[in-house]
């Protein structure tokens, strides 16, 4: 039996063991991570090596994002596991490593699984980060998707892609960008009678498409949907010379969701009309903005959400130095644009939920 005076040794060897049990949880799983190997083997091989240290890499993740979901606070460990996704997504040819497409595989799937469950809150609104400025927004009573994109079925195959459209009511696109619009998401919208609604440079010859783009000129219309109304504005932005739509939907529970797409004029032409949009807009819930967006704080400003998400994190079709890591945003988020409203940062495959 132990003594009082031996209690302190006691406490100490249930922590150690704690210690060692948290460890042992953080392990990645080993049929997760395949290639377990000698380092000569990889000798002269060195593809293999990174594809074999991204599978352990992104496990880990993984789990991190999965033990630790998105909230207005970036802990520790969320914040390592970001760092593991730009290690790996920031290698030469992430787009053709098995382990990155098995995570991006993972990830769609939660997805997935999330939107098989019932969603009841009646003034609630939950949001889903997909690949790069692919985002949900869902209601109890139906769920619009903006610039959904798997890249030509290649980081986010048909066969998952076709169960994401199967659970959407409606689909927008900002612009004509192939990191944006994806003509394979198209065809799936078109089979289930998914409507698309984008600028008149996006599959400009489809009739199925519904198109808007007015220079200079908001456009504010009403949506009637059969699961309800959508109020959507269109504001006729752009990317450079590129059209780019800045839409603004209020949902039918009342919650209003912007995505300004690819914002970015290096004239600021479109900053002299964009100037303090909000007194003529629905006050926004929730803004999807670019990362790298330029004047980031004018345009925080000018739209006045009442919570910010960023995205084009990490889109892979770009080279190294247009791969927006995820630990830029939160050093430009903390210390340049020091961001004073509520903000949060998210993954591929996690949602977040507004109330």
């Amino acid at each position: 039996m132990f003594s009082r005076k031996s209690s302190p040794f006691f406490i100490a060897i249930l922590i150690a063991l704690t210690s060692l049990s948290l460890r042992a949880q953080e392990q990645p799983n080993p049929q997760a991570v395949p290639g377990h190997r000698y380092l000569k083997e990889y000798w002269d091989h060195s593809e293999l090596y990174l594809e074999h240290q991204a599978w352990y890499m992104l496990d880990l993740a993984n789990q991190a994002f999965n033990r630790n979901p998105p909230s207005g606070k970036v802990s520790p460990e969320r914040e390592m596991a970001f760092l593991m996704l730009d290690a790996v997504t920031h290698e030469p040819n992430p787009k053709e490593n098995p382990a990155v497409l098995d995570y991006m595989a993972r990830r769609m799937e939660l997805v997935i699984d999330d939107l098989n469950k019932p969603f009841k809150g009646k003034n609630s609104l939950r949001i889903y980060k997909l690949y790069n400025c692919g985002m949900l927004f869902r209601t109890r009573d139906m769920t619009v998707a903006v610039d959904l994109n798997g890249r030509h079925g290649v980081l986010i195959p048909d066969e998952i892609m076709s169960r994401i459209v199967d659970k959407i009511d409606i689909l927008f696109y900002t612009h004509n960008h192939g990191d944006h619009f994806d003509p394979n998401v198209r065809d799936l919208c078109h089979k289930r009678n998914v409507p698309i609604w984008a600028t008149d440079e996006i599959f400009k010859d489809d009739p199925k498409v519904h198109h808007v783009w007015f220079d200079g000129e908001i456009r504010d219309f009403d949506i009637d949907h059969p699961k309800g109304k959508l109020n959507v504005y269109a504001l006729p932005g752009h990317q450079s010379k590129v059209h780019n739509n800045i839409w603004v939907i209020t949902l039918p529970n009342g919650k209003v969701v912007a995505a300004t797409g690819d914002q970015s004029v290096k004239d600021k032409s479109d900053l002299v009309w964009l100037k303090d949009i909000h007194k003529r807009l629905p006050r926004i819930d929730v803004l999807t903005m670019d990362c790298w967006i330029h004047d980031f704080n004018e345009h925080l400003a000018d739209f006045s959400p009442r919570l910010l998400l960023t995205q084009h994190e990490n889109e892979l079709g770009h080279g190294i130095d247009h791969r927006e890591a995820y630990w830029m945003t939160l050093y430009k988020n903390r210390y340049i644009y020091e961001v004073d409203i509520p903000w949060v940062l998210m993954s591929w495959g996690e949602w977040y939920d507004y109330k």
